[in-house]
């Protein structure tokens, strides 16, 4: 193969976004993925971050497919994150994923990183619920409003029989938005003043609170109800660190990884953690006993996840034509 024969498939968000993969879709191949690692047949490497003291954050992953069945790829994925986007008009993040063919090693992919982010994170969140979330829940409080919360909306509507969300955010603009898209699914929807009550009584809390030098935690542990799932998106920095002893199951996505940022980002709760996405993937026997028990999920998001995420969007696009072909 010559060079100039190397054609490589850029996939805007919006060529992504016609090719309807769901969150399931999307959970079951990371847990494929995560299977695949505990076989040898994937490697993942811990993120690289720099954090700026404006709250400006920069992050890299990478993970390699090395043999069947993980996806036949490398992917490298290059996100920033600006708070000050909201003001700007742009989007929250923003960032590319290049995938690299697992045998000659050329690259055969660039793609918009924000929607596979997006979702591949609430597919994250939904592999740690179903098993330790009540299969049941029919409730869902979210602490921040924006991409993570919409996402996630969309995820978690298609796996649990969900009626009731509860919004709130800083800016009741966004609680409002993301109301307003729970109601058109159907669902009973309603802005919360207090952030109490976003958290005590749901059966499922999300909270994707941006970071900002000034922050200062308002939610608590103890405010989660007795059989209640918590998928904390944004590293716990919203919640006190207080009152998470009497939390049933402290789940992270990578032991390793948290281990790693501890120098640059401490995630609350601290552990010892009860599991990481690769025990709850290759031990059956974990998840919740009984429908009192209450867990939380404090994760950064691995390059697992976005290697079968990318893979699985590349895949579909191929099949179906979607995409414009880049010559090398």
């Amino acid at each position: 193969m010559t060079q100039n024969a190397i054609q490589i498939r850029y996939l805007s968000r919006a060529d992504i976004e016609r090719l309807a993969i769901s969150g399931g879709e999307l959970a079951d191949r990371i847990e494929a993925t995560i299977r695949a690692c505990a076989a040898g047949q994937a490697r993942n490497f811990p993120k690289t971050s720099m954090a700026c003291p404006d709250g400006r954050l920069f992050q890299s992953t990478m993970a390699v497919g090395v043999g069947p069945p993980a996806p036949a790829f490398a992917a490298t994925k290059i996100v920033g994150l600006s708070p000050a986007n909201t003001d700007r008009g742009l989007p929250h993040i923003g960032g590319v994923i290049v995938l690299n063919d697992g045998s000659t090693g050329m690259p055969a992919a660039i793609m918009d990183a924000t929607w596979v982010t997006e979702m591949r994170t609430a597919a994250l969140s939904l592999v740690a619920a179903r098993r330790y979330a009540r299969r049941d829940a029919d409730s869902i409080g979210f602490i921040g409003c924006g991409a993570q919360a919409k996402s996630h909306l969309a995820v978690f509507v298609e796996a649990f029989p969900l009626t009731r969300v509860t919004a709130y955010s800083r800016r009741r603009s966004s609680a409002e938005a993301l109301a307003a898209r729970a109601r058109a699914m159907g669902l009973e929807a309603i802005v919360a003043e207090d952030p109490r009550q976003v958290v005590s009584g749901q059966a499922i809390v999300i909270s994707t609170v941006p970071g900002h030098p000034n922050l200062v935690p308002f939610l608590r542990a103890d405010w989660l109800s007795r059989g209640s799932f918590g998928s904390l998106v944004d590293l716990g920095r919203s919640w006190s660190t207080e009152g998470f002893e009497r939390i049933d199951y402290r789940l992270v996505d990578d032991k390793a990884q948290a281990e790693a940022s501890k120098s640059y980002r401490k995630l609350t709760p601290e552990g010892p953690y009860s599991a990481d996405l690769l025990d709850m993937v290759t031990v059956p026997t974990l998840g919740r006993k009984n429908d009192e028990e209450r867990a939380v999920f404090t994760f950064q998001g691995v390059a697992l996840a976005d290697l079968a995420a990318a893979a699985l969007v590349m895949e579909t696009a191929a099949r179906a034509d979607i995409g414009q072909l880049l010559p090398m």
